[in-house]
C-alpha cells in the first residue's frame, strides 16, 4: 500500500488493478497476479470489474506466452517476394494463416514497423478482415514482431509480462516459430493488436459502458517532442496521433482535446497541475507507467532519449480523460544502472509533476512497488529472474535455428547473458537510489 504522503486520488488508475487474470490451462504458472483494488475503491471510481468466472476468450491460447507457438502462412511465392522487396511499403497481400490446426483463409498481410522494417525478415501485420468480413479466434488482426532490434529476443515480452503484473494496460504477447510456405522464416512474437477488443478486455465497464468506443490513437514519432505545446493549430497533433477509432470524424473532436491537454500542461503552474488536468489525464496511471518503464531501462518510451514515443492514447468513452496503453518495448533493459530519474527534466509533464510533493512521493512508491513485485520469491529466485530465464529457455532452439535473424549466435548469447544478470543488479541499484536519491553514486 502507498504511504500516507503518497495518497492521491487514484481516479482511473484503479482500472488496471481490477483486471483479473482469465482462467486458462496454464493458470498459476506465471506467479502471483496484481493485487485487486478494494471494492469500495472500485465503487467510488464507478467501475465494474470483469467477473472472475468469465469464460476464457478463444484467443487466450494463441496469445499464451507460456508455450512456443507455431504459425504458418501460405501465400503466392511471388507475393512473398514482392513484400520482402518492397518492405518499406504498406502494400497488402492475400494469405492463409494456420495455427493449432485451425486455418483462416484470405487474410491480408503487409510489412510493418519503423526502424525494425526488414527485407530479409519482415515484421508483419495480419488483418483477418482485410478481404472478407471475418475474425480469427475473435481477433480482427495481430502483429508478428520480427525481433530485429533485440538480440536477446525477450526484451519486449519480459517487459510486457511485468507491465501486466503491475496492472498496466498492455497487449498480450507470445513467441512463435513462423513458417512461410512450409519454410521456417524465423522466431517472431505474436502481439495482440490494440483495438476495440483489447479496450473491452482491459478496461471492462465504467459507469455501465463497455470501454470499446472511446477515442484510440497510436502515437507516431515525428521528431523530438517532450510534450511542448505545439500551438493551437491541430496539424501537429494530427501528425503525431493516428486515430484507430472514430477515424471519419472531423479534426475538432478528434484532436482538440489532445491540444487542450498539452496546452494546459504547459500553461498551468505545477502546484495546480493535478487539479487542472486530473479530469483529462490519468495521472496516477501515468506515474505507474513511467515508473515501470524506468525500472526496465526503457530508452524509447514516454520519457525517451529522443522524446515521447511508443504508446497508445485512449480517451475514455463518454469522458474527457486520457489513459496510456503500453506498446513496443524492444528498447528496454538498457542496463542495471539506468538512473531512476532518467528523462524527468526533459519531459514537461514529468518535470512539473516531480515538483509536486504528492506525485514525487507517488513515483517513488510506484518504483518501490515494481521492485517488490519483481523481487517476489519464486522457488529459489525472484519472479523477474525466473521469467527471464523461462523465456530464454523457451526460445533457445528457435532462435539458434532462425535463418533470417540479423545477429549472430554469439551476439544472442551475449544479450541473453546480460538479461540473466539484469535482475539482481537492477534491484540493488534501484533500492540504493530509492534510499539515497537518483545519481548518488549507487
Amino acid at each position: 500500500m502507498r504511504s500516507s504522503t503518497a495518497r492521491v486520488v487514484l481516479g482511473l488508475a484503479v482500472i488496471s488493478l481490477l483486471r483479473p487474470a482469465l482462467p486458462s490451462a496454464h493458470e498459476g504458472t506465471r506467479g502471483g497476479q496484481p493485487e485487486h483494488a478494494p471494492p469500495q475503491e472500485a465503487r467510488a471510481a464507478g467501475l465494474q470489474p470483469r467477473d472472475e468466472a468469465d469464460a476464457p476468450s478463444p484467443a487466450d491460447e494463441l496469445l499464451n506466452g507460456q508455450v512456443l507457438q507455431r504459425v504458418d502462412l501460405l501465400l503466392h511465392s511471388a507475393d512473398w517476394a514482392k513484400l520482402k522487396e518492397n518492405f518499406r511499403e504498406n502494400d497488402y497481400y492475400p494469405a492463409d494463416l494456420t495455427w493449432n490446426g485451425q486455418t483462416v483463409r484470405n487474410t491480408g498481410i503487409r510489412s510493418r514497423g519503423t526502424g525494425s522494417r526488414s527485407g530479409r525478415k519482415p515484421g508483419l501485420r495480419v488483418d483477418f478482415n482485410r478481404y472478407a468480413d471475418q475474425e480469427f479466434l475473435g481477433l480482427k488482426s495481430i502483429v508478428l514482431d520480427n525481433l530485429t532490434q533485440d538480440a536477446s529476443g525477450i526484451h519486449e515480452t519480459v517487459a510486457m509480462a511485468l507491465y501486466d503484473r503491475l496492472g498496466i494496460p498492455a497487449p498480450r504477447e507470445a513467441h512463435a516459430r513462423l513458417y512461410v510456405n512450409n519454410e521456417y522464416a524465423g522466431l517472431y512474437v505474436i502481439v495482440e493488436s490494440v483495438d476495440k477488443d483489447l479496450l473491452a478486455r482491459v478496461f471492462g465497464e465504467i459507469d455501465g459502458n463497455v470501454q470499446n468506443d472511446g477515442y484510440l490513437y497510436e502515437f507516431n514519432w515525428e521528431d523530438e517532442w517532450h510534450f511542448e505545446h505545439l500551438g493551437d493549430d491541430l496539424r501537429p497533433y494530427k501528425d503525431r496521433f493516428d486515430p484507430k477509432t472514430h477515424e471519419s470524424e472531423s479534426d475538432e473532436p478528434l484532436y482538440r482535446p489532445i491540444e487542450e491537454l498539452v496546452r494546459l500542461v504547459n500553461e498551468t503552474r505545477q502546484d495546480r497541475l493535478p487539479e487542472v488536468i486530473g479530469d483529462r489525464f490519468d495521472l496516477p496511471g501515468f506515474i505507474r507507467y513511467v515508473a515501470a518503464q524506468n525500472f526496465v531501462g526503457e530508452t524509447d518510451g514516454f520519457l525517451g532519449a529522443w522524446g515521447v514515443n511508443n504508446f497508445y492514447l485512449y480517451r475514455l468513452e463518454d469522458q474527457a480523460r486520457h489513459v496510456l496503453i503500453a506498446w513496443d518495448a524492444d528498447s528496454t533493459f538498457w542496463g542495471p544502472s539506468f538512473p531512476t530519474n532518467d528523462g524527468h527534466d526533459a519531459n514537461i509533464l514529468m518535470a512539473k509533476l516531480m515538483r509536486v510533493p504528492e506525485y514525487a512521493a507517488l513515483y517513488r512508491a510506484e518504483l518501490q512497488r515494481v521492485v517488490d513485485l519483481a523481487a517476489e520469491t519464486v522457488e529459489d529466485t525472484t519472479w523477474l529472474d525466473a521469467e527471464i530465464r523461462r523465456q530464454l529457455d523457451l526460445i533457445d532452439q528457435a532462435m539458434r535455428e532462425d535463418p533470417n535473424k540479423p545477429h549472430t549466435d554469439d551476439q544472442h548469447a551475449g544479450a541473453a547473458d546480460a538479461m540473466r544478470a539484469f535482475t539482481g543488479a537492477r534491484l540493488a541499484f534501484v533500492r540504493c537510489e530509492l534510499e539515497r536519491g537518483p545519481r548518488s553514486g549507487c
